[in-house]
């Protein structure tokens, strides 16, 4: 905590604390469960499953390059491979960056609470 924040904890009447208490900084798991939350919550849902295929497509595809002999059908799993691997960690970022901006909002949600309970004094 720097200066800045604990200032801002000290000018917090008791009420205040304790109400903001309820909305602390999440843990990444508490992050990843607000994922399948709200309003995109399907989404996100599609999404790891989606993902979930990705990734056994790729390591499928892999195993089956490693297991070739030819060289030409050896790309061709190696392609498959690449594409499936590749799609899965783009579902991931997308994912990473839903949290990030759930984590945003939730701090602008806080910040307009502050600022409500401010103007009702």
């Amino acid at each position: 905590m720097d200066d800045l924040d604990r200032k801002i904890e000290e000018a917090l009447t008791e009420e205040d604390r304790a109400l903001l208490s309820q909305f602390g900084e999440q843990g990444i798991f508490g992050q990843l469960g607000g994922l399948f939350q709200g309003k995109l919550g399907w989404l996100s849902m599609v999404t790891f499953v989606v993902a979930t295929v990705m990734f056994v497509i790729g390591a499928w595809a892999a195993w089956k390059f490693y297991m070739a002999n030819d060289v030409v059908v050896m790309l061709k799993w190696a392609g498959l491979a690449w594409f499936g691997l590749m799609a899965q960690m783009m579902i991931k970022i997308w994912s990473w960056m839903r949290m990030e901006s759930n984590r945003m909002l939730r701090e602008v949600k806080r910040l307009e609470l502050q600022i409500a309970r401010g103007q009702a004094r």
